[in-house]
């Protein structure tokens, strides 16, 4: 990717994810870049069309790295607790990422509506999730009642809540998700939690 759109997508992911769509003001990105704003109006023709993308540059870079092959081969209840991780890691590894997808969804996925790449993207990995909820219910290691699609908003809630949430726990409780060792009890819980839910 070119580096200065890069640059602009960077700086606006982050603006847009703390004020949203309409709260952002290009001014304020311009003077977060190493560019103007007539390149970013260049670059992406609006605070719309940057706002859109944006929202892939997010949903792209949340996935990056993102090898869910191995999972194929993997016995099911192991494959889903790699497949948990995966998330786990990789929203913990971009907050921004999980405050710009609150931000669209107070709009009513007014945009993601209109971005079908980001829509397969999402589909590609229930895909995958359903993938291994029928392997594990023909092993019999796995619940024959559950549906996929659950399994998958329950995992994904739990993988972010605590860190959209994470200025509440920090201010009520003094909790930080962030280190190391309250992290890997919150992902070692919520493995836990779905696995019960799963397992036969």
């Amino acid at each position: 990717m070119d580096p200065v759109k890069r640059n602009i997508l960077d700086v606006a992911l982050v603006e847009f994810a703390n004020f949203g769509l309409e709260g952002t003001r290009i001014e304020s990105i311009a003077a977060g870049t190493h560019t103007s704003k007539r390149m970013i109006y260049y670059h992406f023709g609006s605070k719309e069309g940057l706002y859109a993308a944006v929202l892939e540059y997010a949903y792209r870079s949340v996935r990056e790295g993102e090898d869910l092959a191995p999972l194929k081969t993997l016995p099911p209840m192991e494959a889903l607790e790699r497949y948990i991780s995966y998330a786990f890691h990789s929203f913990s590894r971009h907050p921004d990422f999980i405050r710009l997808s609150q931000q669209e969804t107070l709009q009513g996925a007014r945009f993601l509506k209109d971005l079908p790449s980001i829509q397969e993207m999402n589909r590609a990995s229930l895909t995958m999730l359903e993938d291994i909820v029928r392997r594990g219910q023909a092993d019999g290691s796995m619940r024959a009642d559950i549906d996929p699609l659950n399994v998958y908003i329950n995992y994904i809630g739990l993988c972010h809540y605590h860190i959209s949430s994470r200025h509440n726990y920090s201010l009520q409780f003094n909790f930080d998700p962030t280190k190391p060792d309250n992290s890997a009890s919150r992902l070692a819980s919520i493995c836990d939690m779905v696995l019960r839910y799963v397992r036969a």
